[in-house]
């Protein structure tokens, strides 16, 4: 039986030691796709016309987490004091996002990618929200997850959970094409979404790869992108 492949987008980062910078993803997601059966591969940043190759390589996409998604993207000027900000990889996996759909290759995302994805499709972002940076290990959870009645987050995580949370951005509005799917009950925050078009796609705003070796519940979550999506 042939094992799905499933692209990982990359970040960049400069070495320690010098100015040479570096291609990584996390090693969660590597570990989290191949201990659920599928083949990982990194894909780092390129331009337009290498995301239609990467695309017509994988069988899925992981949207990766990391620096904030530029608002012009969504009509607004910068609204904080920042730097952490990547324009090419921002270009890059809005062209991976295009092809997928083109192609008709289902999408999983993890905070920025869920961000980037809802900014895709023509929402909008809150630039700067508070309590959802934790100070403790990102294997640890941190805040109260709800998830909404027959859906997949529900089957996997039941109406309550608990969930680690690395995000100072969230989605403001939400774009016409997704729909809600999970929550923080003690400010609103939109935690997982997924879509109404049909289109196979799932985004969560934690990150299920610092947490899948020690809670079943992520690697069940993990099993399902990789070999249901």
């Amino acid at each position: 039986m042939k094992k799905p492949v499933i692209g990982i987008t990359g970040n960049e980062t400069p070495h320690p030691d010098d100015e040479l910078m570096m291609s990584y993803a996390a090693k969660g997601f590597v570990e989290g796709v191949k201990e659920a059966g599928g083949i990982p591969i990194i894909l780092p940043i390129g331009d337009e016309e290498m995301a239609g190759y990467y695309i017509s390589l994988i069988d899925k996409l992981i949207l990766t987490g990391g620096q904030n998604v530029d608002p012009k993207y969504y009509g607004e000027p910068k609204a904080i004091d920042s730097d952490d900000y990547h324009l090419q990889r921002d270009i890059f996996e809005l062209a991976l996002i295009k092809e997928a759909i083109k192609q008709n290759k289902p999408i999983f995302s993890v905070c920025r990618g869920t961000q980037l994805f809802n900014v895709a499709m023509g929402g909008t972002l809150y630039q700067d929200i508070e309590d959802h940076w934790q100070d403790t290990s990102a294997e640890y959870t941190t805040q109260r997850l709800v998830t909404e009645p027959d859906t997949i987050l529900r089957e996997i995580y039941g109406e309550i959970s608990h969930i680690n949370s690395f995000h100072h951005q969230s989605i403001k509005d939400l774009a016409p094409n997704l729909k809600v799917v999970a929550h923080d009950p003690k400010d609103g925050i939109i935690e997982a979404v997924t879509t109404t078009d049909g289109f196979p796609y799932l985004g969560v705003q934690w990150h299920p790869e610092f947490l899948f070796e020690n809670r079943p519940k992520d690697k069940t979550l993990f099993d399902y992108v990789v070999n249901e999506m």
